[in-house]
């Protein structure tokens, strides 16, 4: 046989009327809003003769077979089988199967139900199509009595509803409602052949035109039933059936009782099969037997029995209306024939909605199950429910294109609508450390979700457990008695503490000769949190990338290894230093014209390598934010390289119990005992830098509890130990600090006035001249001086400034630093240094101590 001629097997204007929306005719062509992408204005236009469609926007192009291969996601030969089969039509044959007889007779017998019954008492009428096909007219009656939508039964297991059901569906049977009330009870079924075989059986019952299309303003019909049954069918629409109606009256303030049973226990799948079985008395008999067992059903905790569509699925959600989705993928129920039809062939669901605490923004948790397994991801609201981003789940494994983007977006929007309250709102961060309402991530806000992109997962695995406790404690005691590594370990657990005693960010550096176990004890401090391996950064690392984990790790250590690999290049390394210690990142612009967010972070910086991190030009806020542990942490290369491998095998215990221990300490008792350390270190340090003061009274701190939380030992032993690692710390810091770096300048400047002798005094030298020295006055060209400067490594303004400030060179009427003068026969502006007072600057403070003896100038 040849092939079906589909022009006149099929009328086009209803068969592309189904899938589009707001579809105009104009003679013999229709436009409409294109099904296959964001379409805001009818772009899709169809040929109603030939079948044929194009859109003008997006370019899709073909026929009616092409149409719905794309819209069904199919190939064209089964898209063509799948048109045969829906117009009855024998496949093997390809001709159009005759139509055949079907009337309320064939239809009674069918259901074994009287036909004159159904004639008089549910208005069934026989009736044809235009073309000829009959079908069983089955009205559906408002409260009343008019008639509202009508069903067309074209035989078994085939229908389609009557022009204009479409948002107009109702109930079946509203127009007995009066004997629903009298009864004071009735039973809701799935569909009108169920309620009219439990009406011939005499129960009063309504019939629900599908699984999934129970509106909760048909749940007001229902009012003033004392008690209502809901009938579940043995099937996944069973479930979703009840889901939608149970809510639907919890929504709707339903005040009677609701039960719920299933024919499936009498061994049928619903009461028309129960009756074909069994016959009218024992059918009877049996559903007397099933109601007096029906489960009651709360409607108040209806969210602690969510029903399972998909088992192992990480959420049981409710079915939407006019959708359902199964291991199968997502369908979209056809509102004229009731059958699903496959929009994606992968299960994708939503399963939590997260709020991020600091910014108010929502994102969404999406998962979806490829390959047998489920995968989880999250993603903006924006990305997921707009047609045009969420192809981003193909590069997940997901079927989403861009042909089906836009109904699979329309399924995720009423996935969410309808379990709103089951998805619930959780907080979620970006970053790890002291959170809201005193929580701390990790390990101490199991309410919290944390948000980061893929590429920090390995950071945010570090986190991790490995060993006991006992282990990682008895591998840390032994080496406690050595104050550089306790120091460095106590340092560790000081990060925590700096947001609740308001100290600032600082480094500790320690720093020696190779083999000394420096990287050893710096895991070592790292494995209190998680692997010491993958937490740890080194000075090879951009600034952008210690700048993001800083961000994360935000209240933990932070540690970076081998300050060598940071090479020569010390102003990009001061640079760092600066950075970390401010606790601020860079400001940068978004692709939408505003600021991305601006990451922040409180830490302590664990850090080693074999030389210093500042040198003689260093600016002075450098040696102020870094305390630098010289020396080895270990007293024997076999002691470091064991712990290299200790460190590893127990891990990611003792941080997590430091934190719970803060939480039961409280912030006040805590801010109380930093208060009295900071006053013994301060006796210890004397007049040395502040900023180191704090710093070392911070580890103390830390020292102090850590003994008393971890290690077990009682407050007088822990205070006193923590006293003495102190002592043995500071001894090593220098009594005064480093000169400030303008005092280092100015130090530069004379030995370089010393060095370049002959070019300020002797006239007949070969050479450049830089200038001339008069009475104690060295008077220099500004191009020499600026270009000395720099060469050591000075700034040239800030060191001019600093020396007019402390009078050591004259300044002009104009407040300029250079005089006229003459040289070499012109008149040049030329530096003016007082020699004597260049060394011999005054002190950096400023201050003398005053006594009641003196005068006081106000």
């Amino acid at each position: 046989m040849d092939k079906v001629n589909l022009d006149e097997l099929l009328n086009y204007k209803e068969e592309y009327s189904k899938f589009v929306q707001k579809p105009e005719y104009k003679k013999e062509r229709m436009t409409s809003l294109c099904p296959f992408h964001d379409d805001r204005k009818p772009s899709f236009s169809v040929d109603l003769k030939t079948g044929k469609f194009v859109c003008f926007a997006c370019g899709k192009a073909g026929n009616y077979v092409s149409f719905r291969a794309e819209l069904d996601g199919c190939s064209n030969a089964d898209a063509y089988k799948r048109i045969l089969r829906e117009r009855g039509v024998d496949e093997a044959k390809k001709e159009p199967a005759r139509p055949q007889d079907y009337t309320v007779d064939d239809y009674a017998k069918e259901k074994n139900l009287p036909a004159d019954w159904l004639r008089m008492v549910c208005s069934l009428e026989s009736a044809k199509e235009k073309d000829g096909t009959p079908y069983v007219k089955i009205p559906y009656f408002g409260e009343d009595g008019k008639p509202k939508v009508t069903r067309k039964r074209m035989g078994p297991h085939k229908f389609k509803w009557g022009f204009g059901s479409a948002g107009n569906m109702l109930p079946y049977g509203l127009w007995r409602k009066e004997g629903l009330e009298i009864a004071g009870s009735c039973i809701l079924v799935e569909g009108e052949s169920d309620a009219q075989t439990l009406w011939f059986l005499g129960y009063p019952a309504l019939g629900i035109p599908g699984a999934s299309t129970f509106k909760p303003e048909w749940a007001e019909s229902l009012k003033g039933i004392e008690t209502l049954y809901i009938h579940k069918e043995p099937d996944q629409g069973g479930q979703t059936f009840l889901g939608k109606v149970a809510h639907a009256l919890k929504d709707a303030g339903f005040e009677g009782e609701v039960e719920t049973f299933s024919c499936a226990d009498g061994g049928a799948k619903d009461p028309s099969a129960l009756y074909l079985d069994l016959g009218k008395e024992a059918a009877q008999d049996k559903l007397e037997e099933l109601l007096a067992a029906a489960q009651p059903l709360d409607l108040e905790h209806l969210d602690d029995a969510l029903p399972v569509a998909i088992e192992g699925a990480p959420k049981n959600l409710r079915q939407p209306p006019g959708w359902l989705y199964s291991d199968h993928g997502i369908s979209r129920i056809d509102e004229k024939t009731e059958q699903p039809v496959c929009i994606c062939r992968t299960p994708i669901i939503l399963t939590k909605r997260l709020k991020k605490t600091d910014t108010g923004e929502e994102k969404i948790e999406v998962a979806w199950k490829r390959d047998g397994k489920w995968h989880d991801a999250i993603f903006p609201r924006s990305m997921i429910f707009q047609s045009r981003s969420i192809t981003v789940l193909a590069d997940k494994g997901c079927t989403v294109t861009s042909e089906n983007a836009k109904q699979v977006v329309r399924f995720l929007g009423a996935l969410e609508q309808e379990n709103i309250d089951a998805l619930g709102l959780q907080e979620s961060t970006s970053t790890f450390g002291w959170q809201s309402n005193h929580r701390f991530l990790p390990g101490h806000a199991p309410d919290m979700v944390l948000d980061i992109e893929p590429s920090m997962t390995r950071w945010a695995t570090a986190y991790c457990k490995n060993g006991t406790l006992e282990a990682w404690v008895a591998s840390m005691a032994p080496h406690r008695s050595r104050p550089r590594f306790r120091f460095i370990l106590a340092a560790s657990f000081a990060a925590p503490l700096l947001a609740i005693i308001k100290q600032r960010i600082f480094f500790v550096y320690n720093w020696g000769g190779s083999r000394g176990g420096k990287t050893a004890a710096l895991k070592a401090a790292l494995s209190a949190w998680g692997d010491p391996e993958r937490l740890m950064a080194n000075f090879n690392a951009t600034q952008v990338a210690l700048e993001r984990m800083a961000g994360f790790y935000c209240d933990l250590p932070l540690g970076i290894d081998e300050r060598q690999l940071a090479g020569n290049k010390q102003e990009g390394l001061e640079k760092i230093v600066y950075m970390l210690a401010n606790g601020t990142g860079r400001s940068r612009g978004s692709k939408d014209g505003g600021l991305q967010e601006l990451r922040t972070w409180r830490s302590v910086i664990l850090a080693t390598g074999e030389e210093p991190i500042g040198k003689a030009n260093s600016q002075t806020g450098v040696s102020t934010r870094v305390l630098e542990v010289v020396g080895a942490p270990f007293e024997d290369e076999a002691s470091a390289s064991d712990m290299h491998q200790q460190a590893a095998l127990n891990c990611g215990w003792a941080g997590p119990a430091f934190i719970q221990y803060i939480l039961d300490m409280g912030d006040a008792a805590i801010i109380d005992e930093y208060a009295e350390v900071l006053e013994r270190i301060r006796a210890l340090m004397g007049t040395r830098n502040g900023s180191h003061t704090a710093a070392v009274a911070t580890v103390t701190l830390a020292d102090q509890m850590l003994s008393r939380c971890i290690f077990g030992e009682n407050a007088e032993t822990a205070q006193m130990e923590a006293q003495h690692m102190a002592n043995c710390i500071t001894a090593g810091i220098q009594e005064q600090e480093q000169p400030d770096v303008n005092e280092q300048a100015a130090q530069y400047i004379s030995d370089w006035i010393s060095a370049n002798a002959n070019s300020f005094t002797d006239t007949n030298a070969i050479g450049q001249r830089y200038g001339s020295i008069e009475n104690g006055t060295a008077f220099i060209l500004p191009t020499i001086l600026r270009e000395a400067l720099e060469k050591g490594g000075f700034s040239y303004r800030k060191t001019m400034n600093w020396l007019a400030e402390n009078e050591i060179i004259q300044i002009d009427p104009h407040g300029k630093y250079q005089i006229q003068k003459k040289f070499g026969g012109r008149n040049c502006r030329m530096v003016a240094i007082d020699t004597e007072a260049l060394q011999n600057p005054p002190d950096p403070a400023g201050f003398r101590e005053i006594t009641d003896k003196d005068d006081l100038p106000f």
